[in-house]
């Protein structure tokens, strides 16, 4: 099986666009047809994206839609220990019927293995502009060469007005309250989740960086915190902007959607950032509020406490520099498991917490 890719679904282009043409007319109940079926290049580790345009006709007059599908990813050795597409579908599938929040709009979801092999989901594809992560939007790409600092300033203020928004939701009227565990907070069944990813994801060997700094967050848990969806994998890399730029047009990738502190989503949101410029030794995009003035954003627009703010920096960077040296190990760059850029920046803040 080809480790590059996350599934090998693709080797049959027209045999997997015949079987998405049956699904959806097996579910609609008319004739259907699929064109310009492709995988884009910059599709990651996590997951699959497939685009392709939909065909039908409707009172005699015919009419298309361009879709997107995400597949399950299908590899030797995946970057995460499970892939369930079932939870992300169900996050936007409630924040589409009761929240303003935008999110694609959602066109079926399929467990069932036996079509594809693996599970999918569709949606409409929402038109507008993505940031790049490979390369970095601070060094290369249309963020940088085709917008001015004041159309920055604006994309970045949109983005956190929207995370804002979302983190004002009541996760329990939104049906989520399901996702808590008795007995135990948000942060700690997060703090087992991570613990559990780096025995399972460093394959025995271990990773003495990222068990100290699981250590320090389990030893140093704030008190009495707020609970809410938290969004998981909040970065503008995540979301699609309008062609001005000045608004988020949807909001995408939840598959790490979890309860917790949504000051965690905001601190995610920085560091990310951050792995691009002082991670990799380049300085930050001109015109992109600093850090301190996007929690202060935030802040007025939730009301949340942010006092624990940089206990949530550095969980973003355990986090991150986990799945990292996952990716490193799972791809053959063993001399990077422990040594990548991701864990670098992680060793940074763990000294200056001394």
């Amino acid at each position: 099986m080809d480790n590059t890719r996350p599934t090998p679904l693709l080797e049959d282009i027209e045999g997997t666009r015949r079987k998405l043409e049956q699904w959806f007319q097996q579910r609609r109940g008319y004739p259907v047809t699929v064109s310009s079926l492709k995988i884009p290049e910059s599709s990651g580790m996590s997951n699959v994206t497939l685009l392709f345009t939909l065909h039908w006709d409707e009172n005699g007059s015919a009419r298309e839609e361009a879709c997107v599908g995400r597949l399950q990813p299908e590899i030797a050795r995946p970057v995460f220990p499970s892939y369930d597409l079932a939870p992300q579908y169900r996050v936007m599938e409630r924040l589409q019927a009761h929240s303003d929040i935008p999110v694609p709009p959602l066109r079926g979801l399929e467990t069932d293995t036996d079509l594809l092999g693996v599970q999918f989901y569709i949606m409409e594809h929402i038109p507008g502009r993505i940031p790049t992560d490979m390369p970095p939007y601070n060094m290369d790409g249309w963020l940088l060469q085709e917008t001015s600092e004041p159309q920055r300033a604006a994309l970045w203020r949109a983005a956190v007005d929207t995370m804002a928004r979302f983190h004002q939701l009541d996760y329990q009227a939104l049906g989520f309250a399901d996702l808590t565990v008795p007995g135990q907070t948000p942060l700690q069944q997060q703090l087992r989740y991570w613990q559990d990813y780096l025995d399972w994801g460093l394959e025995g060997q271990g990773h003495p960086l990222g068990q100290a700094a699981l250590d320090w967050l389990s030893a140093n848990q704030p008190a009495a915190e707020p609970v809410a969806l938290c969004w998981g994998d909040a970065r503008i890399g995540n979301m699609i902007f309008a062609d001005s730029l000045d608004r988020v047009a949807a909001v995408l990738d939840w598959e790490m959607a979890t309860l917790g502190n949504p000051l965690q989503d905001l601190a995610w949101f920085n560091y990310i950032d951050s792995t691009f410029a002082e991670g990799l030794g380049m300085p930050r995009l001109p015109g992109l509020p600093s850090y301190e003035e996007t929690v202060a954003q935030w802040q007025q627009a939730t009301g949340y406490d942010v006092a624990d703010y940089d206990y949530y920096v550095l969980f973003a960077a355990m986090r991150y520099g986990l799945i990292m040296s996952r990716i490193m190990l799972a791809t053959g760059q063993d001399a990077e498991v422990q040594g990548n850029f991701a864990c670098q920046l992680l060793r940074k803040h763990m000294e200056r917490l001394s």
